[in-house]
């Protein structure tokens, strides 16, 4: 039966696209793979592209998997960045905290990632994903 099994890409609109595209590159630390002036950022992310695209902003939230979560959160609080308190879960022990990027978007950094508890990456090739240029 056929069914979804990965997310091919979370798409953002922003109001300032080289401001949100500087923020995800230089602050956030994210790999930029391609850049069209004025039409679209894409950072990959594990198995997940990042599309930043212009028009208006939206409230969008998403997760993004870190391998020290404490660190990171003191990475971006270093950066100016205003974070929420980190959590950990009772039941799990997984921890997480949340930011909101320049056009308040909220993003969850957590440990608790299908991915890192599967272990090392697989080695992700875009030629096999449908759709890949």
């Amino acid at each position: 039966m056929a069914g979804i099994v990965a997310i091919g890409h979370v798409g953002v609109r922003t109001s300032d696209l080289a401001k949100l595209t500087a923020f995800y590159r230089d602050v956030v630390g994210l790999r930029l793979t391609v850049a069209y002036a004025g039409v679209v950022s894409i950072f990959e992310v594990g198995d997940v592209d990042l599309f930043l695209e212009p028009g208006r902003r939206g409230d969008l939230a998403f997760d993004l998997a870190a391998d020290d979560v404490d660190a990171y959160r003191g990475r971006l609080v270093d950066a100016g960045v205003e974070c929420g308190s980190p959590k950990s879960s009772r039941t799990t022990g997984h921890r997480s905290f949340t930011f909101a990027d320049p056009d308040g978007n909220v993003v969850t950094v957590t440990n608790a990632h299908p991915r890192m508890q599967a272990g090392p990456s697989r080695g992700r090739s875009r030629s096999r994903r449908p759709g890949a240029r």
